[in-house]
């Protein structure tokens, strides 16, 4: 099978369901393909159809219409401890589960050990599995699939159950699996690891597909539809729409406090050759009205990236050297620089501390959301996932001797 060949192919699925007396449509229309060695993610509000559309594709339930086919060996990851029989010991789940996908019983003794290696549950392979906790199930139930041959695995959001270093396997092992062309569907809420490890993106709503393409790109249009949407607890402080920019200012300007408002907040990129990147040096000017003389004004900025961590926050008020001295009525511009080499490939929002005198006025969430493209030399790093991404100094010395 070449590289580039379609080992799934989804074509019009769609999934209703009958409550109360109405018709819902879970999937509408649903088509795409998939590549052999190509992770696609899948994102999209709750409600929105992802994990329909896994159970579809795993058989779990059967389509309204539509087909799905597909080469090899499809292995699914949807629900923790599905497949498991509850009676049987972990050592015995191993088995089962093996002999259904096709394994022989010797083929499944050379295994055994690599298996319950990589879960870490060496002490719990006699217990039953009904006294396992979420964690342990979904140990045993990765290891299994990541050891089966597979030739397309599907993955819910169960992976944010394990701890930090089983996800760290976890995602190691996706990386390999992708290397061995093993065609993998991720569907998760944490967009941080879509744009990292998916090749592709799909963003479904209400049963159907707003949007397929590059993962950034379709991570930033998954915010415009949360953004835009009547319910949204931001909507109030947001403008009515939001493009898919570099820079795009969010909230309704100007914001005021008694003494002084922002008027309105702009971004340059400056660098030799791409802006816009993890290199490029990024300024921020907030254009300010100062309406009362006595006192003075501080502006502070923080940056949350796509899974809602704070990544950042400073103010030259926060200085020790900082004096607080009356500014006088006025315009003022109020510029900070975020140096090169320090953010990762992402979307970022801008959230802004209004200050006096160095104590908080206001704080306004989302002032504006601007995104960072990768280049070339993050390539080797991409996958390996962290909050910021500096170069640091770095120093190879040859010792000769003691």
């Amino acid at each position: 099978m070449s590289e580039n060949e379609v080992i799934l192919n989804v074509d019009r699925l769609t999934k209703e369901f009958e409550k109360q007396g109405e018709t819902l449509c879970a999937l509408d229309e649903v088509s795409f393909d998939l590549k052999k060695g190509e992770v696609l993610g899948v994102i999209g509000r709750n409600g929105s159809g992802k994990s329909t559309l896994l159970k579809v594709l795993s058989q779990i339930t059967s389509p309204t219409s539509g087909e799905v086919s597909y080469d090899g060996q499809l292995t699914s990851i949807i629900d923790i401890g599905t497949g498991f029989h509850a009676d049987l010991s972990g050592e015995e789940n191993i088995y089962l589960s093996a002999l259904l996908l096709g394994y022989s019983k010797k083929e499944i003794k050379s295994l055994y050990t690599e298996i319950v290696d990589f879960a870490g549950l060496e002490d719990f392979m006699q217990m039953p599995v009904k006294h396992y906790s979420s964690g342990m199930y979904l140990r045993l139930a990765f290891s299994i699939a990541f050891h089966s041959r597979i030739s397309i695995l599907l993955l819910d959001e169960v992976i944010a159950v394990g701890d930090t270093d089983f996800k760290r396997k976890c995602y190691a092992k996706i990386k390999e699996l992708k290397t061995r062309g093993v065609a993998i569907v991720l569907v998760s809420h944490h967009l941080e690891v879509v744009v990292e490890k998916c090749d592709r993106c799909i963003l479904l709503d209400d049963g159907k597909v707003l949007v397929e393409g590059e993962p950034m790109s379709v991570v930033n249009q998954y915010y415009e539809l949360i953004e835009n949407n009547e319910g949204a607890k931001v909507r109030s402080i947001l403008a009515p729409h939001t493009s898919d920019d570099e820079f795009t200012v969010l909230a309704k300007m100007p914001i005021k406090v008694d003494h002084f408002q922002v008027d309105n907040i702009a971004m340059t990129s400056q660098i030799d050759d791409v802006p816009n990147t993890v290199s490029s040096e990024l300024s921020f000017q907030f254009m300010c009205s100062k309406v009362l003389d006595e006192g003075s004004f501080e502006i502070g900025i923080y940056l949350v990236n796509m899974n809602g961590i704070r990544v950042l926050i400073d103010s030259y008020g926060f200085r020790k050297e900082y004096a607080v001295e009356q500014l006088p009525q006025g315009k003022y511009n109020v510029n900070v620089i975020i140096p090169p080499d320090l953010l990762n490939p992402g979307i970022y929002r801008i959230g802004m501390l209004m200050c006096k005198d160095r104590e908080l006025i206001k704080e306004v969430e989302s002032v504006a959301k601007f995104r960072i493209s990768s280049e070339n030399d993050t390539v080797l790093a991409r996958g390996m996932g962290s909050v910021i991404r500096p170069k640091l100094n770095w120093e190879v010395k040859s010792v000769i001797g003691d």
